[in-house]
């Protein structure tokens, strides 16, 4: 019996130090090949511009390519699944966000990828607010008025948006305001800009990254970002909160994932250089004429901000029924 439970230990110890043995070569000397970014978004998006200015930093770095692919369509579901089925070898990582991670796991009944088990969360690489911009002549001039028109008139202000990341806040903010509104669908934010400046919709729910020219131009009227503080792109545009919804605060993000199953070095590696990057000057500077705030949190506290934004914004699509077949 002794014996038997000799050998038995004798095969644990063994076993675990081939196992340690197959960790350690599976992130030794890493990176040693090019590394993709699969960007959930086209070309000249705020993603894309934040996966390329991260990518050509994280480079230098890493002493290895980063090179940034576009693989856009569907809300960034085929992205997300792309990365979710490469091998997890920290070469092919999706950047993605708020789409892919959060809303899409609240507005599709099915998705051919796991945002849950299937990728395994890096950091947030940025958040930015949603604006809310009115066509000029809607007659508003605050967000205020906007309520106030909403509510003498239920549905009849519409807004247009480009999928559920905006859809989902929207109706956040119309079920605080007390008010409803209806939603008009487009492609992109790009499409919804020039719709409201055709004057095909009433208001515009979209990224900073569109809305930004649109108000400076005085082609549209800016009525509100989402974030608790102001923009420091938009520093004359009031809050949601400023404007009679206390303590309102919505914020999209992009953020970095790779394939679940990653040997956890690699993550961990991963993190402590993209968080380098976005502490750069160069790369704040650049961030901040956007109007996106740098992330660079732990994969735990990127795990935890999916998990309070699900839960959050879970109830709001439900009731107001958003849902993607």
């Amino acid at each position: 019996m002794n014996k038997i439970r000799a050998g038995i230990s004798m095969f644990l110890v063994v076993a675990g130090s081939l196992a340690a043995q197959a960790m350690a070569q599976g992130s030794a000397g890493y990176p040693k090949e090019p590394i993709r970014f699969i960007v959930a978004f086209p070309p000249g998006g705020g993603t894309d511009v934040v996966a390329r200015i991260v990518g050509l930093h994280l480079s230098k770095s890493i002493g290895q390519p980063v090179v940034v692919e576009n693989r856009a369509g569907a809300s960034g579901i085929i992205a997300a699944e792309y990365v979710a089925r490469a091998a997890p070898d920290g070469y092919t990582l999706l950047v993605g966000g708020s789409g892919p991670m959060v809303f899409n796991t609240l507005t599709y009944a099915k998705l051919p990828y796991d945002p849950v088990n299937g990728l395994i969360p890096i950091t947030v690489l940025g958040s930015y607010p949603i604006v809310l911009t009115a066509k000029l002549d809607l007659p508003v001039k605050s967000l205020a008025d906007l309520i106030k028109l909403a509510k003498e008139k239920p549905g009849a202000i519409n807004y247009g948006s480009a999928g559920a990341s905006f859809q989902v806040p929207a109706e956040y903010f119309s079920q605080r305001a007390g008010m409803k509104m209806t939603m008009i669908p487009y492609k992109g934010s790009g499409p919804a800009a020039q719709a409201l400046m055709g004057g095909e919709i009433d208001l515009l729910v979209a990224d900073i990254a569109p809305s930004v020219p649109l108000a400076k131009s005085g082609r549209a009227r800016a009525l509100a970002v989402t974030t608790a503080t102001r923009s420091p792109v938009l520093p004359d545009v009031p809050t949601v909160a400023e404007s009679g919804l206390p303590g309102f605060d919505v914020s999209l993000f992009s953020s970095l994932a790779a394939p679940a199953g990653t040997n956890p070095d690699i993550i961990k590696r991963l993190h402590a250089e993209v968080a380098k990057v976005l502490q750069l000057p160069e790369v704040k500077e650049k961030f901040a004429s956007m109007g996106i705030e740098p992330g660079g949190g732990t994969p735990e506290e990127t795990v935890a901000r999916f998990k309070r934004e699900i839960a959050t914004y879970g109830p709001v699509a439900k009731a107001a029924n958003v849902k993607v077949n």
